[in-house]
């Protein structure tokens, strides 16, 4: 990447119904998903309605209609290989009805007036008339503060799925002023014809990994580019 993120996340998202009671660290000792985990995790909550634990490189949250597991470590591939073994191995019968693999960066720029000149780049404030001027020219009186762009129903998947891409400052780096927040969000709705839903996202999940964190890095870096646009001018 053109710049270096000082987060970098994946994330693999899925909707359906879970029993979150299961999620524990003991159960992903026991099946030898995180041989490591009964003895090393950091338990916040195992509850009928809602789980919760993380381990050196791996976040993990569960509730009745909600799997997410994260990490802000490479290699990210590591969060697709868990996935696919919990629900292919062991829980290939849970219904699942969709699927996000999220990328996110936040990574810094020059300073407010150079992260505002990126936002009016993405939103310019003419279109808003005599109030545009309100807004001020550095950042410090206003301007974007989240812009989402969609692709809907890509090609080959079935309809529903989408590319979604937010903008934001970033709330994490840069004091809330020289920090930039990028989220890719690719999501898959898993066909209505398949029962359950698991088979087809997981599979969708193994042939799509790579490509996903292709198209989310291009956007990404593309992003990051609007920061260097000045300098080659």
């Amino acid at each position: 990447m053109r710049i270096e993120p000082e987060i970098s996340d994946l994330a693999v998202v899925l909707l359906g119904d879970f029993n979150p009671a299961i999620f524990t660290p003991a159960w992903f000792t026991l099946h030898g998903l995180l041989p490591r985990a009964a003895d090393s995790a950091d338990l916040k909550v195992a509850h009928r309605q809602v789980a919760e634990f993380s381990i050196d490189w791996l976040r993990l949250q569960v509730t009745s209609d909600r799997f997410a597991a994260n990490t802000e470590q490479a290699p990210h591939v590591r969060v697709k290989d868990l996935v696919m073994r919990v629900f292919k191995e062991h829980l290939s019968h849970t219904p699942l009805r969709a699927m996000g693999i999220n990328r996110s960066v936040h990574f810094r720029v020059g300073g407010l007036a150079e992260r505002d000149r990126i936002g009016r780049t993405l939103a310019p404030v003419e279109p808003w008339g005599r109030w545009a001027a309100e807004l001020g020219v550095d950042g410090e009186q206003g301007g974007m503060t989240s812009l989402t762009m969609c692709q809907v129903s890509p090609t080959g998947r079935p309809r529903g799925g989408s590319v979604n891409v937010k903008v934001e400052p970033s709330r994490r780096i840069g004091q809330g002023r020289s920090g930039i927040f990028v989220e890719v969000n690719d999501h898959y709705v898993a066909d209505s014809g398949d029962t359950g839903g698991s088979s087809q996202l997981m599979e969708f999940l193994d042939r799509q990994f790579d490509t996903s964190i292709r198209r989310a890095d291009e956007i990404i870096d593309h992003m990051m580019s609007l920061a260097q646009a000045r300098e080659g001018e």
